[in-house]
């Protein structure tokens, strides 16, 4: 299933790492391959037998430059930009628009998708080059064996199923560009890249095979990775198959990584005159990563002015300080005059022994309760040990690991319980706290 959606989804021109990632990445994790679309959880939000989730994302390009970039916003209704005040209804994301008006109707992501979008900050080169290694060899190809190479090779093993010569020379490709090191290293990749070339010493790829192997050592990293994309262009010319949807996909996901693209999409707000950003204007292609990378929780989506937030449950999940999101949307409220209470920075000295719950107290702003994961009262002692056996790049887990973080959790709220109580009670009736 995963490997139709994903050869499905090449065929689109903006093809990225997030439907790599979605497919093979995200559904082995959840174990499920979700096909609906976010709309259709529209009945059971509007009944109140779901609470309403909201979903985050940041524009890619925004974020590097900013920090915190441009914030999106789905939910199960819309998808935008609350900065903005600009949404679509969620069937039309991804859609082409221009100057407000809907141009062409694309079909809507499903959930998969969208599940890799929100949680494509885990993606890293080591674990999609690990991963589409293996994936690549669910695809058997011709009857040509692999080729055989001396050489140990991170991505091949002796049982691997037929990809053909192409997808062989693609993955020694980007071996070669991501995983060189010193000299030693470099001169087995060659080796490995040449024996899957050897049987065919005419072709213009392996000339250059051999002539990026004279200058290789002398090129700094934008020289190697232009190299690399030449050889990879020769490559398709040699022996690339026109219509071939196996060789497109590889060659699309290599070059998604070479670029670091992920989560192309459509832009809705593309030459909108009423929107005056041009940096999001302008583009009629944006690109959508995980808002972990920016602020770790979605403060920005829950303190649209709409909403009327009074109380904010903060459930902090993050490695490292337990205090870095609640500093972060202080620090990106006062820079867009958003009201957020004021956080005493000597209550969040002990970052590593921290307490199970802070309250920042709202004047005309949310009242915030914040609670580490890991602290002094569920994990006495231990919090270190719990961290690191818990952390964030931890793909998978035992039951037994499952039962023991879901305790951890569940005392934070059995905990402090009554004070939970007592501040719905205080926002539900502020007169309530002079008493």
């Amino acid at each position: 299933m995963a490997k139709t959606a994903v050869m499905e989804a090449s065929k689109d021109e903006l093809y990225s790492l997030t439907d790599f990632w979605s497919y093979f990445i995200v559904h082995k994790l959840l174990k499920e391959f979700d096909e609906s679309e976010l709309s259709a959880h529209r009945r059971c939000c509007e009944t109140g037998k779901n609470p309403y989730p909201i979903y985050a994302a940041v524009d890619k390009e925004t974020c590097e430059e900013q920090n915190t970039g441009t914030w999106f916003e789905f939910t199960p209704h819309e998808a935008g930009v609350p900065g903005l005040g600009a949404y679509v209804d969620i069937k039309h994301f991804g859609s082409i628009f221009e100057k407000g008006q809907l141009y062409e109707k694309k079909k809507g992501k499903n959930i998969c998708y969208l599940q890799g979008l929100w949680g494509s900050a885990l993606g890293s080169e080591k674990e999609l080059i690990q991963t589409m290694s293996g994936a690549l060899m669910d695809f058997p190809k011709d009857d040509s064996p692999r080729p055989d190479s001396s050489t140990e090779s991170a991505f091949h093993s002796q049982d691997d199923q037929d990809i053909g010569i192409l997808g062989w020379a693609y993955l020694a490709v980007l071996e070669l560009l991501l995983c060189s090191s010193d000299e030693k290293t470099d001169e087995k990749l060659f080796d490995n890249l040449e024996s899957i070339l050897k049987d065919h010493s005419g072709s213009k790829s392996y000339g250059l095979v051999q002539e990026m192997r004279q200058i290789w050592l002398s090129l700094n990293p934008e020289k190697r990775k232009k190299e690399c994309m030449i050889l990879g262009e020769a490559l398709d010319i040699d022996f690339g198959a026109s219509g071939d949807h196996f060789h497109t996909m590889v060659k699309k996901t290599l070059s998604c990584l070479w670029g670091w693209t992920w989560g192309s999409t459509n832009n809705f707000l593309y030459q909108c005159s009423d929107v005056k950003l041009p940096e999001l204007t302008d583009k009629q292609v944006v690109s959508l990563i995980d808002a972990g990378l920016a602020i770790n929780t979605a403060y920005p989506l829950v303190l649209r002015p709409e909403r009327q937030a009074k109380l904010i449950l903060s459930f902090d999940f993050s490695a490292g300080d337990p205090f870095e999101t609640i500093k972060k949307a202080a620090e990106y409220c006062k820079e867009h005059g958003l009201p957020f209470p004021k956080i005493d920075e000597i209550e969040l000295q002990d970052t590593d022994d921290p307490s199970d719950c802070y309250i920042f107290k709202g004047e005309n702003a949310p009242t915030v309760m914040h609670f580490p994961l890991f602290n002094k009262f569920n994990c006495p002692g231990k919090v270190a040990e719990y961290r690191d056996q818990f952390g964030t790049f931890k793909m998978s887990y035992s039951e037994e690991e499952i039962e023991k973080l879901l305790t951890a959790a569940k005392k934070n709220v059995a905990h402090n319980h009554q004070k939970i109580l007592e501040e719905i009670k205080h926002v539900a009736c502020p007169l309530s706290r002079k008493a």
